[in-house]
C-alpha cells in the first residue's frame, strides 16, 4: 500500500476522533450550562418565595400596628375629652370650679410699658 494512502487514512481517523471529541466537549458544556441555568432558576424562584412571605408577613404586621394605632387614638381622644379631663381634675388633683361670685375680672386699660 502507498504511504500516501495510509497517511491519508490515518489523518481522517484523527480527524473523525478530534471532531467526536469535540462533539462531545460541545455537548458536555451545554449540558454544563443548562444545569447552571436551571439551579440559577430554581435559586431565583427559592428567593422570591422568601421575599413573597417575607412581604405577606409584613403587611400582616402593618395591618396589627394600624389597627392598634386607631385604638390608641380612640384612648387619646377618649382622654382628651373635656368630661375626662374634668373628672380628673376633681378626683385626682381635688380642684372645682369657682362659683361665679368668686371669679374676679381685671380691666387692663393700657398695657404697661417695659424698660421706660
Amino acid at each position: 500500500m502507498n504511504s500516501y494512502v495510509s497517511a491519508y487514512r490515518q489523518k481522517s481517523v484523527e480527524i473523525r476522533h478530534e471532531s467526536r471529541r469535540n462533539f462531545l466537549s460541545a455537548g458536555a458544556l451545554l449540558m454544563l450550562c443548562l444545569l447552571a441555568v436551571s439551579f440559577l432558576l430554581v435559586y431565583k424562584h427559592a428567593v422570591g418565595q422568601q421575599f413573597m412571605i417575607e412581604a405577606q408577613e409584613l403587611n400582616s404586621e402593618k395591618n396589627k400596628l394600624i389597627t392598634e394605632q386607631s385604638v390608641l387614638i380612640g384612648q387619646k381622644q377618649a382622654s382628651l375629652s373635656r368630661s375626662r379631663i374634668v373628672s380628673y381634675a376633681r378626683e385626682q388633683l381635688g380642684l372645682e370650679f369657682p362659683n361665679p361670685e368668686r371669679i374676679r375680672w381685671i380691666r387692663i386699660t393700657s398695657p404697661p410699658r417695659l424698660g421706660r
